[in-house]
């Protein structure tokens, strides 16, 4: 059985004014649920009020086997909560006269031939919004996964967009793909990266010091980055395999940040602008980042979606609107919030995905309850604690099954190949998603490596194939075809691609 190092947190009142706010019932319930987990991960907490951080919570560890614990200093990656600052940032943008919510795709990229949707009618509003009504899980997955891109090459993944059949234009599908494409437009106009026109419209302007787009910066910076964990492993302490790299950051998710530095974006929404008695931002441009865009009818447990707008999900929450954005891989849960009728927001960062979410949930209920005078948050938290305790034993009863599942297909299967084992590796190339690697390992294993991502072979039902699962890019298994002639591997299908042999 393994032991862990006591879980610590730390609590600080930005201000005695507001002593009347009792935060102890978050301390109480984050501290139990995580020894219901029996996992020491790290969440970072800021409440916002009135202008001010009234409350900051921070638990766990950021790396566990070093005993590095979360301080006010530990930075988060925060994935899609990147979405609403990268979108007030072309708000910015359009208030210096550089670009117009009406811009369309074919006025961004006049050089570009677009030939499977109508560019002209595609506007920086609704790539804002996602609602463009266009696809491309190439792009998508190339920017916040493999890496294989520079600028040349993200303009030809850009081309390969298509109209997406199942939502047109006008309606919302949640995506990355409006804010991946829009920074490109960024790269292209401003010839440099659009991580420095966020920290110099965004990051700099508010000092969120502790705050970057680029992962290089926590080295040069001495910023310490919580890292990731997972329950589904043999040993929930190791961290996970996949780490964001400079490459991997995306300007829908692409930022690593403190609860702090979150809390004071928090507060640039809530005072039109305004931060410790300065004008930050316009606040007409910060208003018109709160409108509704498109419409739509969706919930994520307890928050009900019925909107969104300049990269902000809306809709009601104990009885206001709130304009919220969460964000979520394998490894992170984080989650943004406020309700401009009672000046009140609240940052919660996590570096585990599965069973944060609900801890997230339940910090956001007592958080809240607490802010609004809202019923006993004591009352609250103890309910949430049996709730976890019910969670936990249901995930992890559930993380069992589909191991043992897993393992009982795999050790059923045999990999069925025609050659010679030498003759399957190599590299193999596809002019969008760039090459992919597969080694022949000393165990006998192979090795399929695309770009900054990587995965062990598992054998398939059917001669000379492969499953293949990526779970970075949550695409559950996919079967990897090879394509063969004369006795030669010339080829490769997989993603309903096919990569040639180099």
């Amino acid at each position: 059985m393994k032991v862990f190092p006591l879980l610590v947190s730390l609590s600080i009142w930005a201000s005695s004014s507001y002593a009347m706010d009792d935060f102890s019932a978050i301390d109480k319930y984050v501290n139990a649920a995580k020894k219901e987990v029996g996992l020491p991960s790290g969440t970072a907490i800021a409440v916002v009020k009135e202008g001010k951080i009234v409350y900051e919570g921070y638990f766990g560890y950021a790396n566990i086997k070093e005993n590095k614990q979360v301080t006010a200093e530990t930075a988060f990656y925060i994935a899609s909560i990147t979405k609403p600052m990268f979108a007030l940032s072309t708000l910015l943008l359009e208030h210096n006269g550089d670009i117009k919510d009406s811009t369309s795709m074919a006025e961004m990229f006049p050089k570009q031939d677009f030939l499977k949707f109508d560019a002209d009618k595609i506007q920086l509003k609704h790539l804002m919004s996602c609602s463009s009504g266009i696809e491309n899980d190439a792009l998508l997955n190339t920017l916040a996964f493999t890496g294989n891109h520079n600028l040349k090459q993200r303009h030809r993944l850009l081309s390969a967009s298509v109209k997406n059949q199942r939502n047109p234009l006008g309606k919302f599908e949640y995506t990355n793909l409006g804010f991946n494409i829009a920074s490109i437009w960024v790269d292209d106009f401003y010839s440099q990266g659009w991580q420095k026109i966020l920290s110099e419209t965004i990051y700099q302007p508010l000092g969120m010091n502790n705050t970057s787009s680029y992962m290089s910066d926590a080295a040069k910076k001495s910023i310490e980055v919580a890292r990731p964990y997972g329950l589904t492993g043999n040993d929930p302490t190791t961290i996970l395999p996949f780490e964001k790299s400079d490459i991997t950051m995306h300007a829908a998710g692409g930022t690593i940040a403190t609860a702090a530095d979150l809390g004071l974006f928090l507060i640039a929404q809530l005072n039109q602008g305004k931060v410790n008695g300065k004008q930050v931002f316009p606040a007409e441009v910060i208003k018109k980042s709160h409108q509704q865009l498109v419409s739509h009818n969706a919930s994520f447990l307890d928050f009900k979606r019925t909107g969104y707008a300049w990269g902000w999900q809306i809709g009601p929450y104990k009885g206001s609107r709130m304009l919220h954005h969460f964000g979520g891989v394998s490894g992170t849960h984080t989650h943004s919030s406020f309700i401009p009728e009672h000046n009140i927001g609240l940052v919660v960062l996590n570096n585990e995905s599965q069973i944060s979410q609900y801890l997230t949930n339940a910090v956001s209920d007592i958080a809240y309850s607490i802010l609004l005078d809202n019923g006993d948050a004591n009352i609250k938290a103890e309910e949430h604690i049996l709730a976890m305790r019910k969670i936990v034993s249901e995930e992890k009863a559930n993380i069992k099954k589909w191991n043992d599942i897993k393992a009982k297909k795999a050790s059923s299967r045999v990999m069925q190949l025609s050659l010679d084992k030498q003759k399957y590796v190599g590299v193999f190339h596809h002019p969008l998603w760039g090459q992919l690697n597969i080694k022949l390992l000393k165990s006998g294993a192979f090795e399929v490596r695309l770009g900054e991502i990587s995965t062990i072979a598992t054998a398939y039902t059917k001669l000379d194939t492969m499953r293949i699962e990526f779970s970075e890019m949550n695409e559950g298994g996919k079967v990897l075809t090879y394509k063969l002639k004369d006795g030669e591997v010339k080829g490769l299908s997989l993603f309903g691609e096919n990569f040639n042999k180099v």
